[in-house]
């Protein structure tokens, strides 16, 4: 699937609101991580951008999905990466310390 090629509309439809996107990532040694700290404009309930139409005036860091998809930023079940050869995803769960360490002392308790 080639995003360019598709109206904006159609490509707005393949999100499927799920809101992971919306969590905060951290590179930890080559590795991105999907953390617990979600926006600040996340409406967590209806997973909904509180200020979607102004997003990327509203926070600096949210990312256009062509800006996110290079960096792969988006978990492996999001319907933008389909079809995406050598995607690789962020980490979602882990089971290591060090990495709740390391998230923690880069966003907050809140965050691992």
């Amino acid at each position: 699937m080639d995003p360019h090629k598709l109206p904006p509309e159609v490509w707005e439809a393949l999100c499927r609101r799920c809101g992971k996107c919306c969590a905060e990532k951290v590179d930890l040694d080559g590795t991105i991580y999907i953390t617990k700290k979600m926006c600040r404009f996340l409406d967590t309930k209806t997973r909904q951008c509180t200020v979607y139409a102004d997003r990327y005036r509203a926070e600096p860091d949210c990312l256009a999905t062509m800006e996110g998809l290079p960096m792969m930023v988006f978990p492996a079940d999001c319907p933008y990466t389909k079809g995406i050869t050598a995607y690789e995803p962020p980490v979602e769960e882990w089971d290591d310390p060090a990495v709740d360490d390391a998230i923690r002392e880069l966003l907050g308790d809140d965050a691992a």
